[in-house]
């Protein structure tokens, strides 16, 4: 018998249901429709996750959460004002997860206190913003939660003091995963990770070099930490190697970003001798080195970009160098190789997989800088593969940079404005100066006269990607390629992929009937793709 109103669902089917709502929504479309339904929520074995502030605390859903809080497995506390009606205790037996965010000191250190008491709670995010620059006793209490797993600590303050003493055998925490989201010099880093033997996951937001002069002692081994992650590092390769080796961890995933000015040299050599010695089981790697470039100074010859990243080493272990420069700085990133858009075939080269990113153009002022910023990279690479994610990019600048990238092999382009000297003619061979570019994707695409400036810029494409193309342009630009190949038999053009919105089998019925009337091609597919990579 076919089931037409909903109130005939099961009870498990509902159980279903609620488990996919957060609590407040369960709260607000079901705690007062009838007594079934009163009766599925006040369920000890219905557990709650009230994960966002969607609701007014006002009275009734005030009373709702005292009335619940035995079920409720996650919560988000917004701010202080939860507390002038609540406090965290024993009774919120099933609490596992508790995110806390925009909380004064006093309130935090007092909340912290009671959570010792909640026994299932595995996963603690705090977010003090600027409410808080000493983490001492928050750190104190949070290593005594007998079965945390997870933390996230989060501050917004430049200058946070913690000053914990190394941790003695029954001081020591269950934390698996660490995630330290404010600033940490490096002799508090090995202080708070003598705590944590147990790690896996260490991500640091920013990591500085020590407070003091102190000799430091890494008092703990990590043999588990497989995951190591600093966003931004200011702190000596030397500390950093004494970390991983003295730690005796076992990374597969490392990605340290540095911060580098003027007077900084960089030798690859320490790196791949560690990665060889200590990291042998390192499977994705990601090492950024961040440069600004002061427009009075220019370009500075002092700086030194990892230039043997395209090594033999880096290749076998198919990691490759990438840069991308945003306005006057620029960030030279050593990653594991993934598939990009031009892998179309397996013959890629990871030794000419050399990629430039550039995300933003600086202003008029400072074009000759830039120009410098081009020519220290050139010192150091080649450039095989450009990606210019600026929107509607000047065709002018396009020209000059594929001019000077004349290795260039793909080339990506976000959006195009012709410069208005740019006139296509249909009836004459494309003609550019010389380019090894075989591959062009454009994103986005205003007119077609953008793709025919790709195509007589880029004479040498076998393979031409178009992020969307209408409809109306399919048939006119399929018809002028045509006649490009027929035109030139030389011409390299192999495979052109594009995106119209729907399945259109009259299309592509249409786009054979055009290549088997124009005869110059003899061996072709058709295929339809699904998804945009």
């Amino acid at each position: 018998m076919s089931i037409s109103l909903i109130e005939k669902l099961s009870n498990e089917i509902f159980y279903e249901i609620f488990e996919y709502l957060d609590g407040s929504e369960v709260y607000q479309a079901f705690s007062n429709l009838n007594h079934r339904f009163q009766q599925l929520i006040n369920c000890s074995s219905l557990l709650l996750k009230f994960n966002h502030d969607s609701l007014i605390l006002d009275n009734t859903y005030k009373q709702f959460l005292l009335n619940h809080k035995h079920q409720i497995v996650s919560f988000y506390i917004p701010n202080n004002d939860f507390f002038s009606s609540f406090s965290i205790d024993s009774s919120f037996y099933q609490l596992q997860s508790l995110s806390i965010d925009e909380i004064s000191s006093s309130v935090l250190i007092s909340l912290l206190g009671n959570l010792s008491s909640l026994h299932r709670l595995v996963s603690l995010t705090i977010n003090t913003q600027n409410s808080l620059d000493d983490f001492t006793e928050v750190y104190r209490l949070i290593f005594t939660l007998p079965k945390l797993k997870y933390i996230k600590c989060s501050g917004d303050e430049d200058d946070i003091s913690i000053s914990l003493p190394i941790a003695t055998n029954e001081q020591l925490s269950a934390i698996e995963y660490f995630i330290i989201n404010h600033h940490c010099a490096f002799d508090t880093l090995c202080t708070l990770i003598s705590y944590t033997p147990q790690l896996c996951h260490l991500s640091l937001l920013y990591l500085s070099d020590c407070d003091s002069d102190n000799e430091i002692i890494l008092s703990v081994t990590l043999p588990n930490l497989t995951y190591l992650s600093i966003e931004s590092c200011n702190v000596t390769f030397d500390n950093l190697e004494a970390l991983i080796i003295e730690s005796e961890c076992n990374l597969k995933v490392l990605h340290v970003s540095f911060y580098y000015y003027y007077n900084v040299y960089f030798d690859d050599d320490p790196w791949e001798e560690l990665i060889i010695n200590y990291l042998p089981e390192l499977k994705k790697l990601h090492l950024g080195y961040r440069h600004d470039i002061d427009p009075e100074l220019g370009s500075s010859s002092n700086f030194k970009p990892p230039d043997q990243f395209n090594s033999l080493f880096w290749n076998k272990q198919k990691w490759v160098l990438e840069v991308e420069m945003c306005g006057m700085e620029y960030l030279y990133t050593i990653r594991s190789y993934e598939k990009r858009w031009y892998d179309v075939d397996p013959s890629n080269e990871i030794s000419n997989s050399t990629r430039l990113k550039i995300t933003y153009l600086p202003d008029d002022d400072h074009l000759m800088e830039f120009e410098l910023m081009i020519c220290d990279l050139l010192a150091v690479t080649q450039i095989y593969h450009l990606e210019i994610s600026k929107e509607n990019i000047s065709s002018n600048i396009v020209l000059e940079l594929i001019q000077e990238f004349s290795a260039l092999q793909t080339l990506r382009i976000s959006s195009l404005v012709l410069y208005e000297s740019f006139i296509y003619d249909k009836n004459r061979r494309y003609k550019s100066a010389k380019n090894e570019i075989t591959k062009v994707y454009l994103e986005k695409m205003s007119r077609i006269e953008d793709i025919y400036f790709l195509l007589q810029h880029c004479p040498n494409v076998e393979y031409l990607k178009i992020g969307f193309l209408h409809k109306f342009y399919v048939e006119l630009f399929f018809k002028d390629i045509l006649k490009a190949i027929k035109d030139d038999p030389n011409r390299y053009f192999r495979s052109l992929c594009f995106h119209i919105p729907t399945d259109d089998n009259v299309m592509i019925e249409k786009l054979k009937q055009m290549i088997n009337g124009e005869e110059c091609l003899h061996d072709f597919t058709i295929k339809i793709c699904y998804g945009n990579d």
